[in-house]
């Protein structure tokens, strides 16, 4: 069923009901600049707001509902626990299975927005990066960061990815191989594009 045809009320309900006000007001703000980003960079506008508002419904389950999910639609076992991976991979199934989305490149912007992965659609691309950039948001960088984005979406794609990996690193924490594999490739991705200029 195109995104068109999906009738949103249900949710927006169901975002409203499970994601904390702070979430929720993120998730409108990852739509906008979700929107924002493929005005720019080529990206169906449609399908950017689609993604954006609803790409962290999964965000605030706690532990039991999030591992009863992840049974539920036979998701991997390394997602047992670990909410901050498994969140986008459950709205994915979420959106599919309960709400009849079946756009591919949709479902595959909100399961990878955490980690990324390599051969990432313009979509993708632009949903991993407007989580990340969207206004809300109040690191110090951020203005440095959604000017990058609006320049060079790769770009932004790649330093975040590299902070990303630095930042687990120093942790101590695994680095999921979706992410490690989406580094290489947008690295890749931007010297073909120098080479053929």
């Amino acid at each position: 069923m195109s995104i068109d045809c999906i009738n949103r009320e249900p949710l927006d309900e169901f975002i409203k009901n499970n994601l904390k006000e702070s979430r929720y007001i993120h998730s409108l703000g990852v739509e906008e600049m979700a929107v924002r980003l493929a005005e720019m960079h080529g990206a169906d506008t449609d399908k950017a707001a689609f993604a954006g508002r609803y790409h962290d419904l999964a965000k605030n389950f706690d532990n039991e509902t999030m591992d009863a999910y992840i049974r539920k639609y036979d998701l991997p076992e390394y997602l047992l626990g670990n909410n901050a991976l498994a969140h986008s991979k459950v709205a994915a199934a979420i959106l599919e299975n309960e709400f009849g989305v079946d756009d591919e490149d949709v479902l595959n912007a909100v399961r990878y927005h955490t980690t990324a992965r390599k051969d990432m659609s313009i979509l993708e691309e632009t949903i991993f990066v407007a989580d990340v950039v969207e206004d809300n948001r109040t690191y110090s960088d951020l203005d440095y960061y959604q000017q990058l984005a609006y320049r060079d979406l790769d770009q932004a794609c790649l330093e975040i990815l590299e902070y990303t990996i630095r930042s687990l690193t120093t942790k101590g924490k695994e680095i999921d191989k979706d992410t490690l594999e989406a580094r290489d490739w947008v690295l890749n991705k931007i010297k073909e594009t120098e080479n053929g200029k």
